[in-house]
């Protein structure tokens, strides 16, 4: 691929977790601590307007958009030589884009049930939870490999950006629970779409490997 289409699908994929994270906000997003975030999600939900919960579900078209196009960014940046490895962690930067697509577009549906005391709200919740399993199996399976990749120069980011990885990000972020008003709230509800802004962001904006090392290079020549 060549390194502008990688750079812009690098912004897509920034683009994409910005629209889902909007749509976290408008699902259920206050200014509060991270224990009030999880404590009082239902009630959050049930007070929210219901133009907001389907404006936060529509936010998945966009954001799944730009989560599946970032997919090439993450294949570009791949460098290794083991094919095997790289289709490992594509595709399942893939199957993760379409998991949280899906997962975002079935949680308006499963927010107006609350907000409407649906009597199936509950079987729509663990419709949900099979998907955030299956999510989280994949995840922490490619959040490995990737490190992998990068630890052993199988990529074009320095080795320090291991720890710019959405599974290592989500981990860190889960820690918000314990944070007081008003950041602790955002951050538990945005936490996986926070995650990958904050991989994407790095990926585009900090320096990588492969600039330090040609970057001399060409200076000399200039």
């Amino acid at each position: 691929m060549k390194p502008v289409t990688v750079r812009l699908c690098g912004y897509a994929g920034l683009l994409g977790a910005l629209a889902m994270f909007a749509g976290d906000m408008l699902f259920y997003g206050q200014w509060a601590s991270g224990a009030d975030a999880l404590s009082h999600l239902w009630a959050r939900v049930q007070q929210s307007e219901p133009s907001h919960l389907v404006l936060g579900g529509l936010t998945s078209i966009l954001g799944g958009l730009g989560y599946t196009l970032g997919v090439g960014h993450v294949y570009g940046r791949i460098t290794t030589d083991r094919p095997w490895l790289r289709l490992a962690i594509v595709g399942g930067f893939f199957v993760i884009a379409i998991i949280a697509t899906a997962t975002h577009a079935v949680w308006g549906s499963f927010a107006l049930a609350i907000h409407s005391g649906a009597a199936n709200a509950i079987q729509i919740g663990g419709y949900l939870a099979l998907y955030f399993q299956i999510g989280g199996i994949i995840g922490v399976a490619i959040s490995i490999l990737l490190a992998i990749a990068v630890l052993t120069r199988q990529t074009q980011w320095p080795l320090w950006f291991a720890v710019i990885n959405p599974g290592a990000i989500y981990l860190l972020l889960s820690t918000a629970a314990y944070l007081p008003a008003p950041i602790g709230a955002p951050l538990v509800g945005g936490a996986f779409n926070i995650a990958f802004l904050i991989f994407y962001a790095g990926s585009l904006f900090l320096p990588d490997r492969v600039n330090a090392v040609t970057r001399p290079e060409s200076e000399t020549r200039g």
